[in-house]
């Protein structure tokens, strides 16, 4: 994840000493500013800017990427910090909450921080598990998820640490803390943590879950001005908005490939068109937290024919195509944001009403991943 949690992950131990202290307030958050001379730093928090004094008693820090002990952090000098360090400031807080006078300062440079987002991306990709829930157990603090064509058990604890995507965005760093309560039936989970000797249980440490749509639609009309598709949904037959950012992924089948799917698809199992709003992909692959699963079966395999297909821009397409698409949830249903769109694909829908939801489950999530650059 984009580390906002390197405050708690790189300072934990701090917290044993912050206690025996007077209450002060905590801030932490991305520097965009340094004025050396008027001896602040600004820096951007969740509740917006703030500027951190810097007095001839506070102490500056830097903290050594993966440690806990205070005792091993290096003493700096305010301009060694810089634009796009992430930092915690303690200290005691104005009254309008836009100024903190700081006692202490601990800082993570970005060479520091790409360094912790390496980890935790090798991380993922050896202990993350990603899967469909299909059932919560509150009492027992466990939830079920499919994962391939096996049912696996996450237990969580008072430690386990929820987040929920934003119903517009698949990036983790757009993601709220949440609870086992959030987490419901159909939601697409990624859960980090280690299994039991069978692989039917695992121990969650961290679990990343929201709510996606698998859509195939017809286009309406494309604004490469506002970056933007009008459509018709093919299941519910209503129209939509679908925008496309720099994070979505476009690419277009040929022709030769589309009828060899569409021979495969012919038959293909599954009920509805694409799933539509709710339904999850049966299993995502690979990349950013969860991509430990291995590759595997029709979903896996088109996964990877997927991949090297070259990006497709969105002035090629046009009114009249036929698309699928995996997008946001969309505080309004009807504006959501495209996470990976496939045009050319007229011969698989006719094939097979499944299609949309099998191709969806072989393409990666990605944007959402521990080490994405967002």
């Amino acid at each position: 994840m984009k580390c906002f949690a390197f405050i708690v992950l790189t300072i934990a131990a701090a917290s044993a000493a912050w206690a025996q202290a007077p209450a002060k307030t905590r801030v932490g958050g991305q520097v965009t500013a340094v004025d050396p001379q008027a001896q602040h730093v600004t820096i951007k928090t969740a509740n917006g800017d703030m500027t951190v004094a810097v007095g001839d008693r506070t102490f500056l820090l830097r903290m050594p990427p993966g440690e806990n002990d205070v005792k091993k952090a290096a003493k700096i000098t305010l301009s060694e910090i810089t634009t796009n360090d992430k930092l915690l400031a303690i200290g005691e807080e104005s009254g309008d909450h836009k100024t903190l006078e700081a006692s202490t300062i601990y800082v993570l440079t970005q060479a520091d921080v790409a360094q912790i987002h390496q980890k935790e991306e090798e991380d993922w990709q050896k202990r993350g598990t990603n899967g469909i829930v299909t059932a919560v157990n509150p009492g027992a603090q466990t939830f079920s998820m499919k994962v391939g064509q096996h049912e696996v058990v996450v237990q969580a604890s008072e430690k386990t640490a929820f987040r929920r995507y934003s119903p517009d965005s698949a990036k983790s760093v757009d993601a709220k803390p949440s609870s086992l309560a959030e987490v419901k039936v159909g939601d697409q989970a990624r859960v980090l943590g280690n299994k039991d000797a069978d692989g039917g249980k695992i121990e969650a440490e961290q679990v990343l879950a929201g709510t996606f749509r698998q859509i195939a639609a017809t286009i309406d009309a494309v604004d490469p001005q506002t970056h933007q598709l009008k459509v018709k949904d093919l299941d519910t037959k209503k129209f939509l908005f679908i925008r496309v950012d720099s994070d979505s992924q476009m690419n277009k089948l040929p022709p030769e490939m589309a009828t060899m799917l569409a021979r495969r698809f012919q038959g293909g199992r599954g009920e509805g068109r694409g799933g539509g709003s709710g339904a999850a992909p049966a299993r995502w692959q690979g990349g950013g937290p969860g991509g430990g699963e291995a590759r595997g079966g029709r979903g896996g395999d088109m996964a990877q024919m997927l991949e090297h297909l070259p990006p497709m821009p969105l002035t090629d397409l046009k009114k009249g195509d036929a698309i699928m698409v995996l997008t946001t949830q969309g505080s309004d249903p009807t504006k959501v944001t495209a996470i990976r769109l496939l045009a050319g694909v007229e011969p698989l829908l006719t094939a097979s009403p499944s299609a949309t939801r099998d191709i969806m489950a072989g393409w990666n999530l990605g944007g959402g991943g521990g080490g994405e650059g967002n």
